[in-house]
């Protein structure tokens, strides 16, 4: 079976197509992902993953066409750039 694997960069997207074996789990993905020499950049291994835009654990078993997304760390954490926006936002209207 064939599933697709990206990595979302700051200005661009890799991806890269895996065949794996009928019943392969995340973790048979990202062992098969790490010998390919696209995804020598990726930090894949220590961070979150997903299929389809949902978190799955390394047992979890992936089916032909699934899209399995190897998540980069957080540069800054959600609550930090939620208040600095809005203090942003409110700095803006003030000044009007």
């Amino acid at each position: 079976m064939q599933i697709e694997a990206v990595y979302a960069l700051p200005d661009a997207q890799q991806q890269v197509t895996l065949e794996l074996v009928e019943g392969a789990t995340i973790a048979d993905a990202l062992t098969l992902l790490g010998n390919t020499p696209i995804s020598a950049e990726w930090q894949i291994g220590t961070n979150a993953v997903g299929v389809f835009g949902r978190l799955k654990s390394a047992d979890f078993v992936l089916t032909g066409g699934d899209r399995l997304e190897c998540y980069r760390p957080l540069t800054v954490d959600p609550k930090t750039a939620r208040r600095l926006r809005a203090q942003s936002q409110q700095a803006g209207t003030k000044k009007n």
